[in-house]
């Protein structure tokens, strides 16, 4: 695949954030209640989850139309996977090949030992795990929302590094998230999907733009 230059943002889009957008009317609430951070206090600066897929989008197209955002979207999957692999590398994480730990990526649990944490945290918790770029939390947090509709395979999939357009209705996502426990479960490559409407604790997104 040969991925056109892009810029991703830093973090995951936060509540705080978010909330912009919803105070503009261009937005709808996230849920809220068990594990979404909509609505609680001292989680501004968490990643905003408990959004849907077209959420997600809403939120792009409010960016998209502010001075200095313009070409705001969700990223394709294959920009995603390059985003979190520093740029391309053949390795399994976004800092490298090292297994995570509790010291590098947002988890309930790893190797058999707690992190001491059941939920998200603030982004940018844990520097040992940024990409070489300086991305955030591409392992761990919160899973996130891309552009792409989702199929069992990469058969078929754009070469150019576009979103994948064909049949079905799910969307895919990409990243580990805060409640998982098996370090292949944050692997870069991973990959899994859901229907557009879901909406729960452990789902997020980030954008992304091409570069001028």
């Amino acid at each position: 695949v040969a991925i056109k230059t892009f810029d991703m943002s830093k973090t995951a889009v936060t509540v705080e954030q978010y909330a912009e957008c919803v105070l503009e009317n261009w937005c709808t609430e996230p849920r809220t209640g068990y594990d979404c951070n909509w609505g609680v206090a001292g989680r501004q600066l968490h990643p905003v989850n408990c959004v849907d897929w077209k959420q997600a989008g809403k939120y792009a197209q409010f960016k998209a139309k502010q001075q200095g955002f313009q070409g705001a979207r969700l990223p394709s999957e294959a920009e995603w996977e390059y985003a979190a692999t520093s740029g391309g590398k053949n390795q399994k994480y976004p800092w490298g090949n090292d297994e995570p730990t509790c010291d590098n990526v947002v988890v309930y649990s790893i190797g058999g030992y707690r992190c001491g944490k059941e939920g998200t945290m603030p982004v940018c918790s844990k520097p040992l795990g940024y990409t070489a770029q300086g991305l955030c939390d591409m392992a761990g947090n919160v899973r996130q929302w891309v552009q792409d509709k989702y199929q069992g395979s990469y058969k078929g999939a754009p070469v150019d590094g576009s979103a994948f357009k064909g049949k079905g209705s799910n969307r895919v996502l990409r990243g580990g998230s805060f409640n998982r426990d098996v370090a292949r479960y944050l692997r870069a490559d991973l990959r899994d999907n859901a229907d557009p409407s879901y909406r729960i604790g452990n789902i997020g997104f980030r954008l992304v733009r091409s570069s001028r």
